[in-house]
């Protein structure tokens, strides 16, 4: 809750200070991020109305957002939908790797396991297109809920070490991690 509270304010925090497309589309994917459903959506109007001829913005981001949003509220195939102008900029620089993250998610609420592979699968190798991007690691962890998924255990046992190699240096504490160190005892 706190770290929720703390994202509300430094998302207040920019939008004082810029209200540019970078801004409230990094806002936006932040509170919908957080669950500020009503917020995000909000934002993302403003974005079509106001840049509506910027192409990455309505054709990418916004999509970017309204796919978290419908996620978050239990609606994979509507993300799924709301990301296919996305497709055709899966390698722009600007989408950072979201689109195919989120499709990969997407496709593990909806138990379709083999197209979540290949969506975390493009991630994995297409790293250089966003050496810095946090969705390398987690699409590491998806890869290996997806094998699970599928039954394939020593394929998802692969994937959660490489995902403990890549994390070695990570808080042990860290939510995401102990779930994940749960989830390889049960493919054990």
């Amino acid at each position: 809750m706190e770290r929720h509270r703390h994202t509300l304010h430094q998302s207040a925090r920019a939008l004082e200070l810029s209200r540019d497309n970078f801004t409230l589309e990094r806002v936006s994917r932040a509170l919908a991020l957080c669950g500020s459903a009503a917020q995000a959506t909000t934002l993302t109007q403003e974005l079509t109305k106001r840049f509506s001829s910027a192409t990455l913005t309505t054709n990418l981001q916004v999509p970017i957002t309204l796919a978290i949003v419908a996620a978050r509220a239990g609606d994979p195939a509507g993300a799924l939908r709301v990301l296919e102008p996305a497709a055709a900029y899966d390698h722009a620089p600007a989408a950072e790797f979201w689109p195919s993250y989120l499709r990969g998610e997407a496709y593990l609420a909806l138990k379709q396991p083999h197209d979540a592979t290949a969506q975390f699968a493009h991630i994995i190798e297409h790293r250089g297109e966003a050496p810095t991007s946090p969705l390398y690691s987690l699409s590491l962890l998806g890869n290996a809920r997806a094998a699970a998924l599928a039954g394939d255990l020593p394929a998802a046992r692969g994937h959660y070490e490489r995902l403990f190699e890549a994390w070695s240096g990570a808080d042990g504490d860290a939510p995401i991690l102990k779930e994940a160190r749960q989830e390889y005892a049960r493919v054990r």
